[in-house]
């Protein structure tokens, strides 16, 4: 099998090379590429796929041409279609009170959209039926202040806790970090005011970009807090609820309780798993305890990164920890093997499930490093390769190869940079999905185009939303979708 493809660059032709290459690992199976360089025309980049053991073309030759043709997919992901005006007006600066009384915008298996003026009165009427999983992460108060030395003080906010142990104290620990200011250097060592602990910058990452609205650039750095106290309890007696850059607002009291989740438990966010923020204790008891589970993935402040390249492929997704509970994943398999569809509460467990899926193809392939539980990794493109393998293994089967010979009470553990792009993402496990109205220049934005097909465009839906008053971002309005031909149990009565 050959295939060439022309591209403007040298440069460009070498990327392309790379990620046939990653994409050829995953599989096991390497394609010959040649680079012909035509000067002043640009370059072509030539491929042979062939099966040289079995003298012949075989399976893996096609797999792997499918993978490549995924890697390629032709067209680019154009951001400006995935875009839409969000009006001021219609961002949410404090969440409806009292909880649970927001408005809600259903898109049924159909496309048909229809209008719901209060969450808590209906939501736990549509999931009947299904089994809802959430994110527990709790947020912690990850912005802090330091004192440059001069006098003045700028923002430090925490930009990843995912990973950080939290019966350790915070001087065993390097965090990744953002210091509002742009002279920032190795070595440099700050205070923070409330509690005198020095702050030593370690490492350098680059600048943190964002809006001058925001409070401008800063510096993405890695530093060392030198305290004996563990982290949960330094940030809750120094620092502050770090709610979104674009409320363009300081946090009030309020956000330490509503800018989490009734149900969160396990601290390590830097921002709210936020389609949670709309569930009640009451409705969490009308779902019903048996048809619920929980998983955790600490948000990372790279949520609120935007897509800065004009093809979104290009976009390096950021990597979010996870930690799944055997026996809740248990629960999670013996729903489905009832028939049960899966409802999933906010983007953050969809990328978990998902990414959970992907690593049990992992182990079933045998692929290097599958079977270390404890540091599971999926990367931003990975499934690519894998889908063409074995396009017919279940999330059932999956999710059983993942969690053999453990026990209910040990701990999956690991990371995903898994990004979701529309036509060409087939969901594994997810039915339907509750989930907010996201930024127009996000990665959310193309997850949930993925995830609603081509028989709805995101951008009407929350265009439309928007002149019927609904509220969109963190403290805004709810979305329930669900995936084209899935119907929910509600509404096939």
């Amino acid at each position: 099998l050959r295939k060439s493809i022309h591209f403007a660059s040298y440069t460009e032709a070498l990327q392309f090379a790379k990620k046939v290459d990653e994409l050829s690992t995953i599989m096991d199976h390497h394609a010959n590429m040649k680079i012909a360089h035509k000067c002043v025309n640009g370059v072509d980049l030539e491929m042979e796929l062939f099966s040289f053991e079995a003298k012949e073309l075989t399976q893996k030759d096609f797999d792997a041409a499918r993978a490549i043709d995924l890697v390629y997919a032709g067209n680019p992901i154009n951001m400006k279609d995935y875009s839409y005006d969000l009006q001021q007006e219609s961002i949410a600066l404090f969440p409806a009170e009292p909880r649970g009384s927001s408005k809600l915008l259903r898109v049924n298996s159909n496309g048909q959209v229809s209008y719901f003026e209060h969450f808590g009165n209906n939501i736990s009427s549509l999931l009947e039926g299904c089994h809802v999983v959430f994110n527990n992460s709790r947020v912690l108060d990850a912005r802090l202040a330091v004192d440059l030395g001069d006098g003045n003080e700028v923002e430090l906010m925490l930009l990843d806790l995912g990973n950080v142990d939290p019966a350790l104290p915070c001087s065993d620990h390097r965090i990744q970090a953002m210091i509002r200011s742009d002279k920032v250097k190795v070595g440099d060592v700050y205070s923070e005011p409330v509690s005198g602990a020095k702050v030593q910058v370690m490492d350098m990452r680059g600048i943190w970009e964002e809006e001058e609205e925001s409070g401008g650039n800063g510096s993405d750095c890695v530093v060392r807090i030198h305290s004996n106290d563990v982290i949960s309890d330094f940030l809750s007696v120094n620092g502050s609820v770090p709610i979104p850059p674009y409320l363009h607002r300081e946090a009030v009291e309020s956000d330490k309780e509503r800018y989490n989740n009734v149900y969160a438990k396990d601290g390590g966010s830097v921002a709210a798993p936020t389609a949670g923020l709309h569930f009640t204790d009451e409705s969490l008891a009308e779902l019903g305890e048996s048809n619920i589970s929980s998983l955790t993935l600490h948000v990372g402040a790279g949520t609120f990164m935007p897509v800065r390249s004009e093809d979104a492929r290009e976009h390096a997704m950021h990597a979010e920890h996870f930690y799944v509970n055997v026996g809740e994943l248990r629960s999670i398999v013996k729903a489905m093997e009832a028939g049960k569809p899966i409802a999933v509460v906010g983007t953050t467990s969809t990328r978990t499930l998902e990414s959970l899926y992907w690593l049990g193809v992992k182990r079933l392939r045998g692929i290097s490093g599958s079977d270390d539980t404890k540091q599971l990794e999926l990367g931003q493109f990975e499934w690519r390769g894998l889908s063409v393998a074995d396009p017919s293994i279940t999330a059932v089967t999956s999710f059983k190869a993942l969690i053999d010979g453990m026990s209910d009470d040990e701990i999956l553990i690991g990371q995903t940079s898994l990004m979701i792009t529309p036509n060409s993402y087939n969901f594994k496990v997810i039915d339907h999905l509750v989930t907010n109205f996201h930024a127009p220049d996000s990665t959310l934005m193309l997850l949930v185009s993925a995830f609603l097909g081509k028989q709805n465009d995101v951008t009407t839906i929350y265009e439309e939303a928007q002149n019927r008053g609904y509220r969109f971002l963190s403290f805004g309005d709810a979305c329930l979708f669900s995936r084209p031909g899935v119907q929910l149990p509600s509404e096939r009565k």
